[in-house]
């Protein structure tokens, strides 16, 4: 009995490792993906691998590669360790993190991701044309995400560098900060309002992706003139000075 026992060890093992050292690309094969998110070509195994660039609603992340926690098998998860880009290299996206898969969940913890906002604008629906500068930054020690939503985050977003580039040439807005929580299952970003902006705004992104965003901005008086004639276009300022913020998906 005890023989029988050690040979059916023996042989899930042996079959684990082969499972593990299987080919990455034949398993994203059999993975059904969104029309937005693209893959290039894939290399590895499932234990160790890469993807040469992934496509996300036009947002392209280069050289994503991939550690599998063989471990975390045996918990009922899919634990990985994930890194793209080059964090030096701040005119393209990067990503760090560890990522792990149940069933119907998944968390993430010690994620630190950086976007140039100058590609994140095509996504926006901004109320002004106006260009925008500088680099998104992600900082999320800890999210839980199930079936439901948004479980658990602790989270900060810095717009590094900010400028806005109104008519007549480019505003340095400095750093803006925003926290991140969970609200009701959606995923909550609450500014921190600072000069010379002074951007004080909520916003919630549901479960399946639709966002809204609501709050005030009152510009210093130190700002350029361009800047507070714009303020005619976003509406009229209430009994502080502030004006509204009302942003969307559709």
């Amino acid at each position: 009995m005890k023989k029988i026992k050690a040979g059916l060890i023996i042989l899930a093992l042996y079959l684990a490792f082969l499972l593990l050292l299987s080919p990455a690309a034949l398993w994203l094969k059999l993975v059904s993906l969104p029309a937005s998110v693209q893959l290039g070509p894939v290399s590895g195994t499932l234990w160790q691998g890469r993807v040469q660039a992934v496509s996300v609603q036009g947002l392209t992340l280069s050289d994503l590669k991939w550690q599998l926690n063989p471990w975390s098998l045996f918990t009922g998860k899919l634990s990985l360790s994930l890194e793209a880009g080059q964090q030096r290299q701040v005119a393209l996206p990067s990503l760090k993190g560890e990522l792990a898969l149940g069933l119907s969940s998944v968390s993430v913890s010690q994620l630190q991701a950086r976007v140039p906002v100058s590609l994140l604008q095509p996504m926006l629906q901004l109320p002004l044309p106006v260009g925008l500068d500088g680099a998104m930054l992600v900082k999320i020690p800890q999210l839980d995400w199930s079936a439901d939503g948004c479980q658990q985050l602790q989270g900060l977003v810095s717009w590094l560098d900010a400028r806005v580039q109104p008519p007549t040439g480019w505003v340095n807005l400095g750093t803006l900060d925003a926290q991140l929580s969970c609200a009701d299952n959606q995923l909550q970003l609450v500014t921190l309002p600072s000069p010379p902006l002074h951007l004080d705004v909520t916003a919630l992104v549901s479960p399946v992706g639709r966002y809204r965003l609501n709050g005030f901005v009152k510009p210093d008086s130190s700002m350029p003139q361009d800047v507070h004639q714009a303020m005619q276009f976003v509406g009229k300022p209430d009994a502080q000075g502030r004006f509204p913020v009302q942003l969307g998906s559709r």
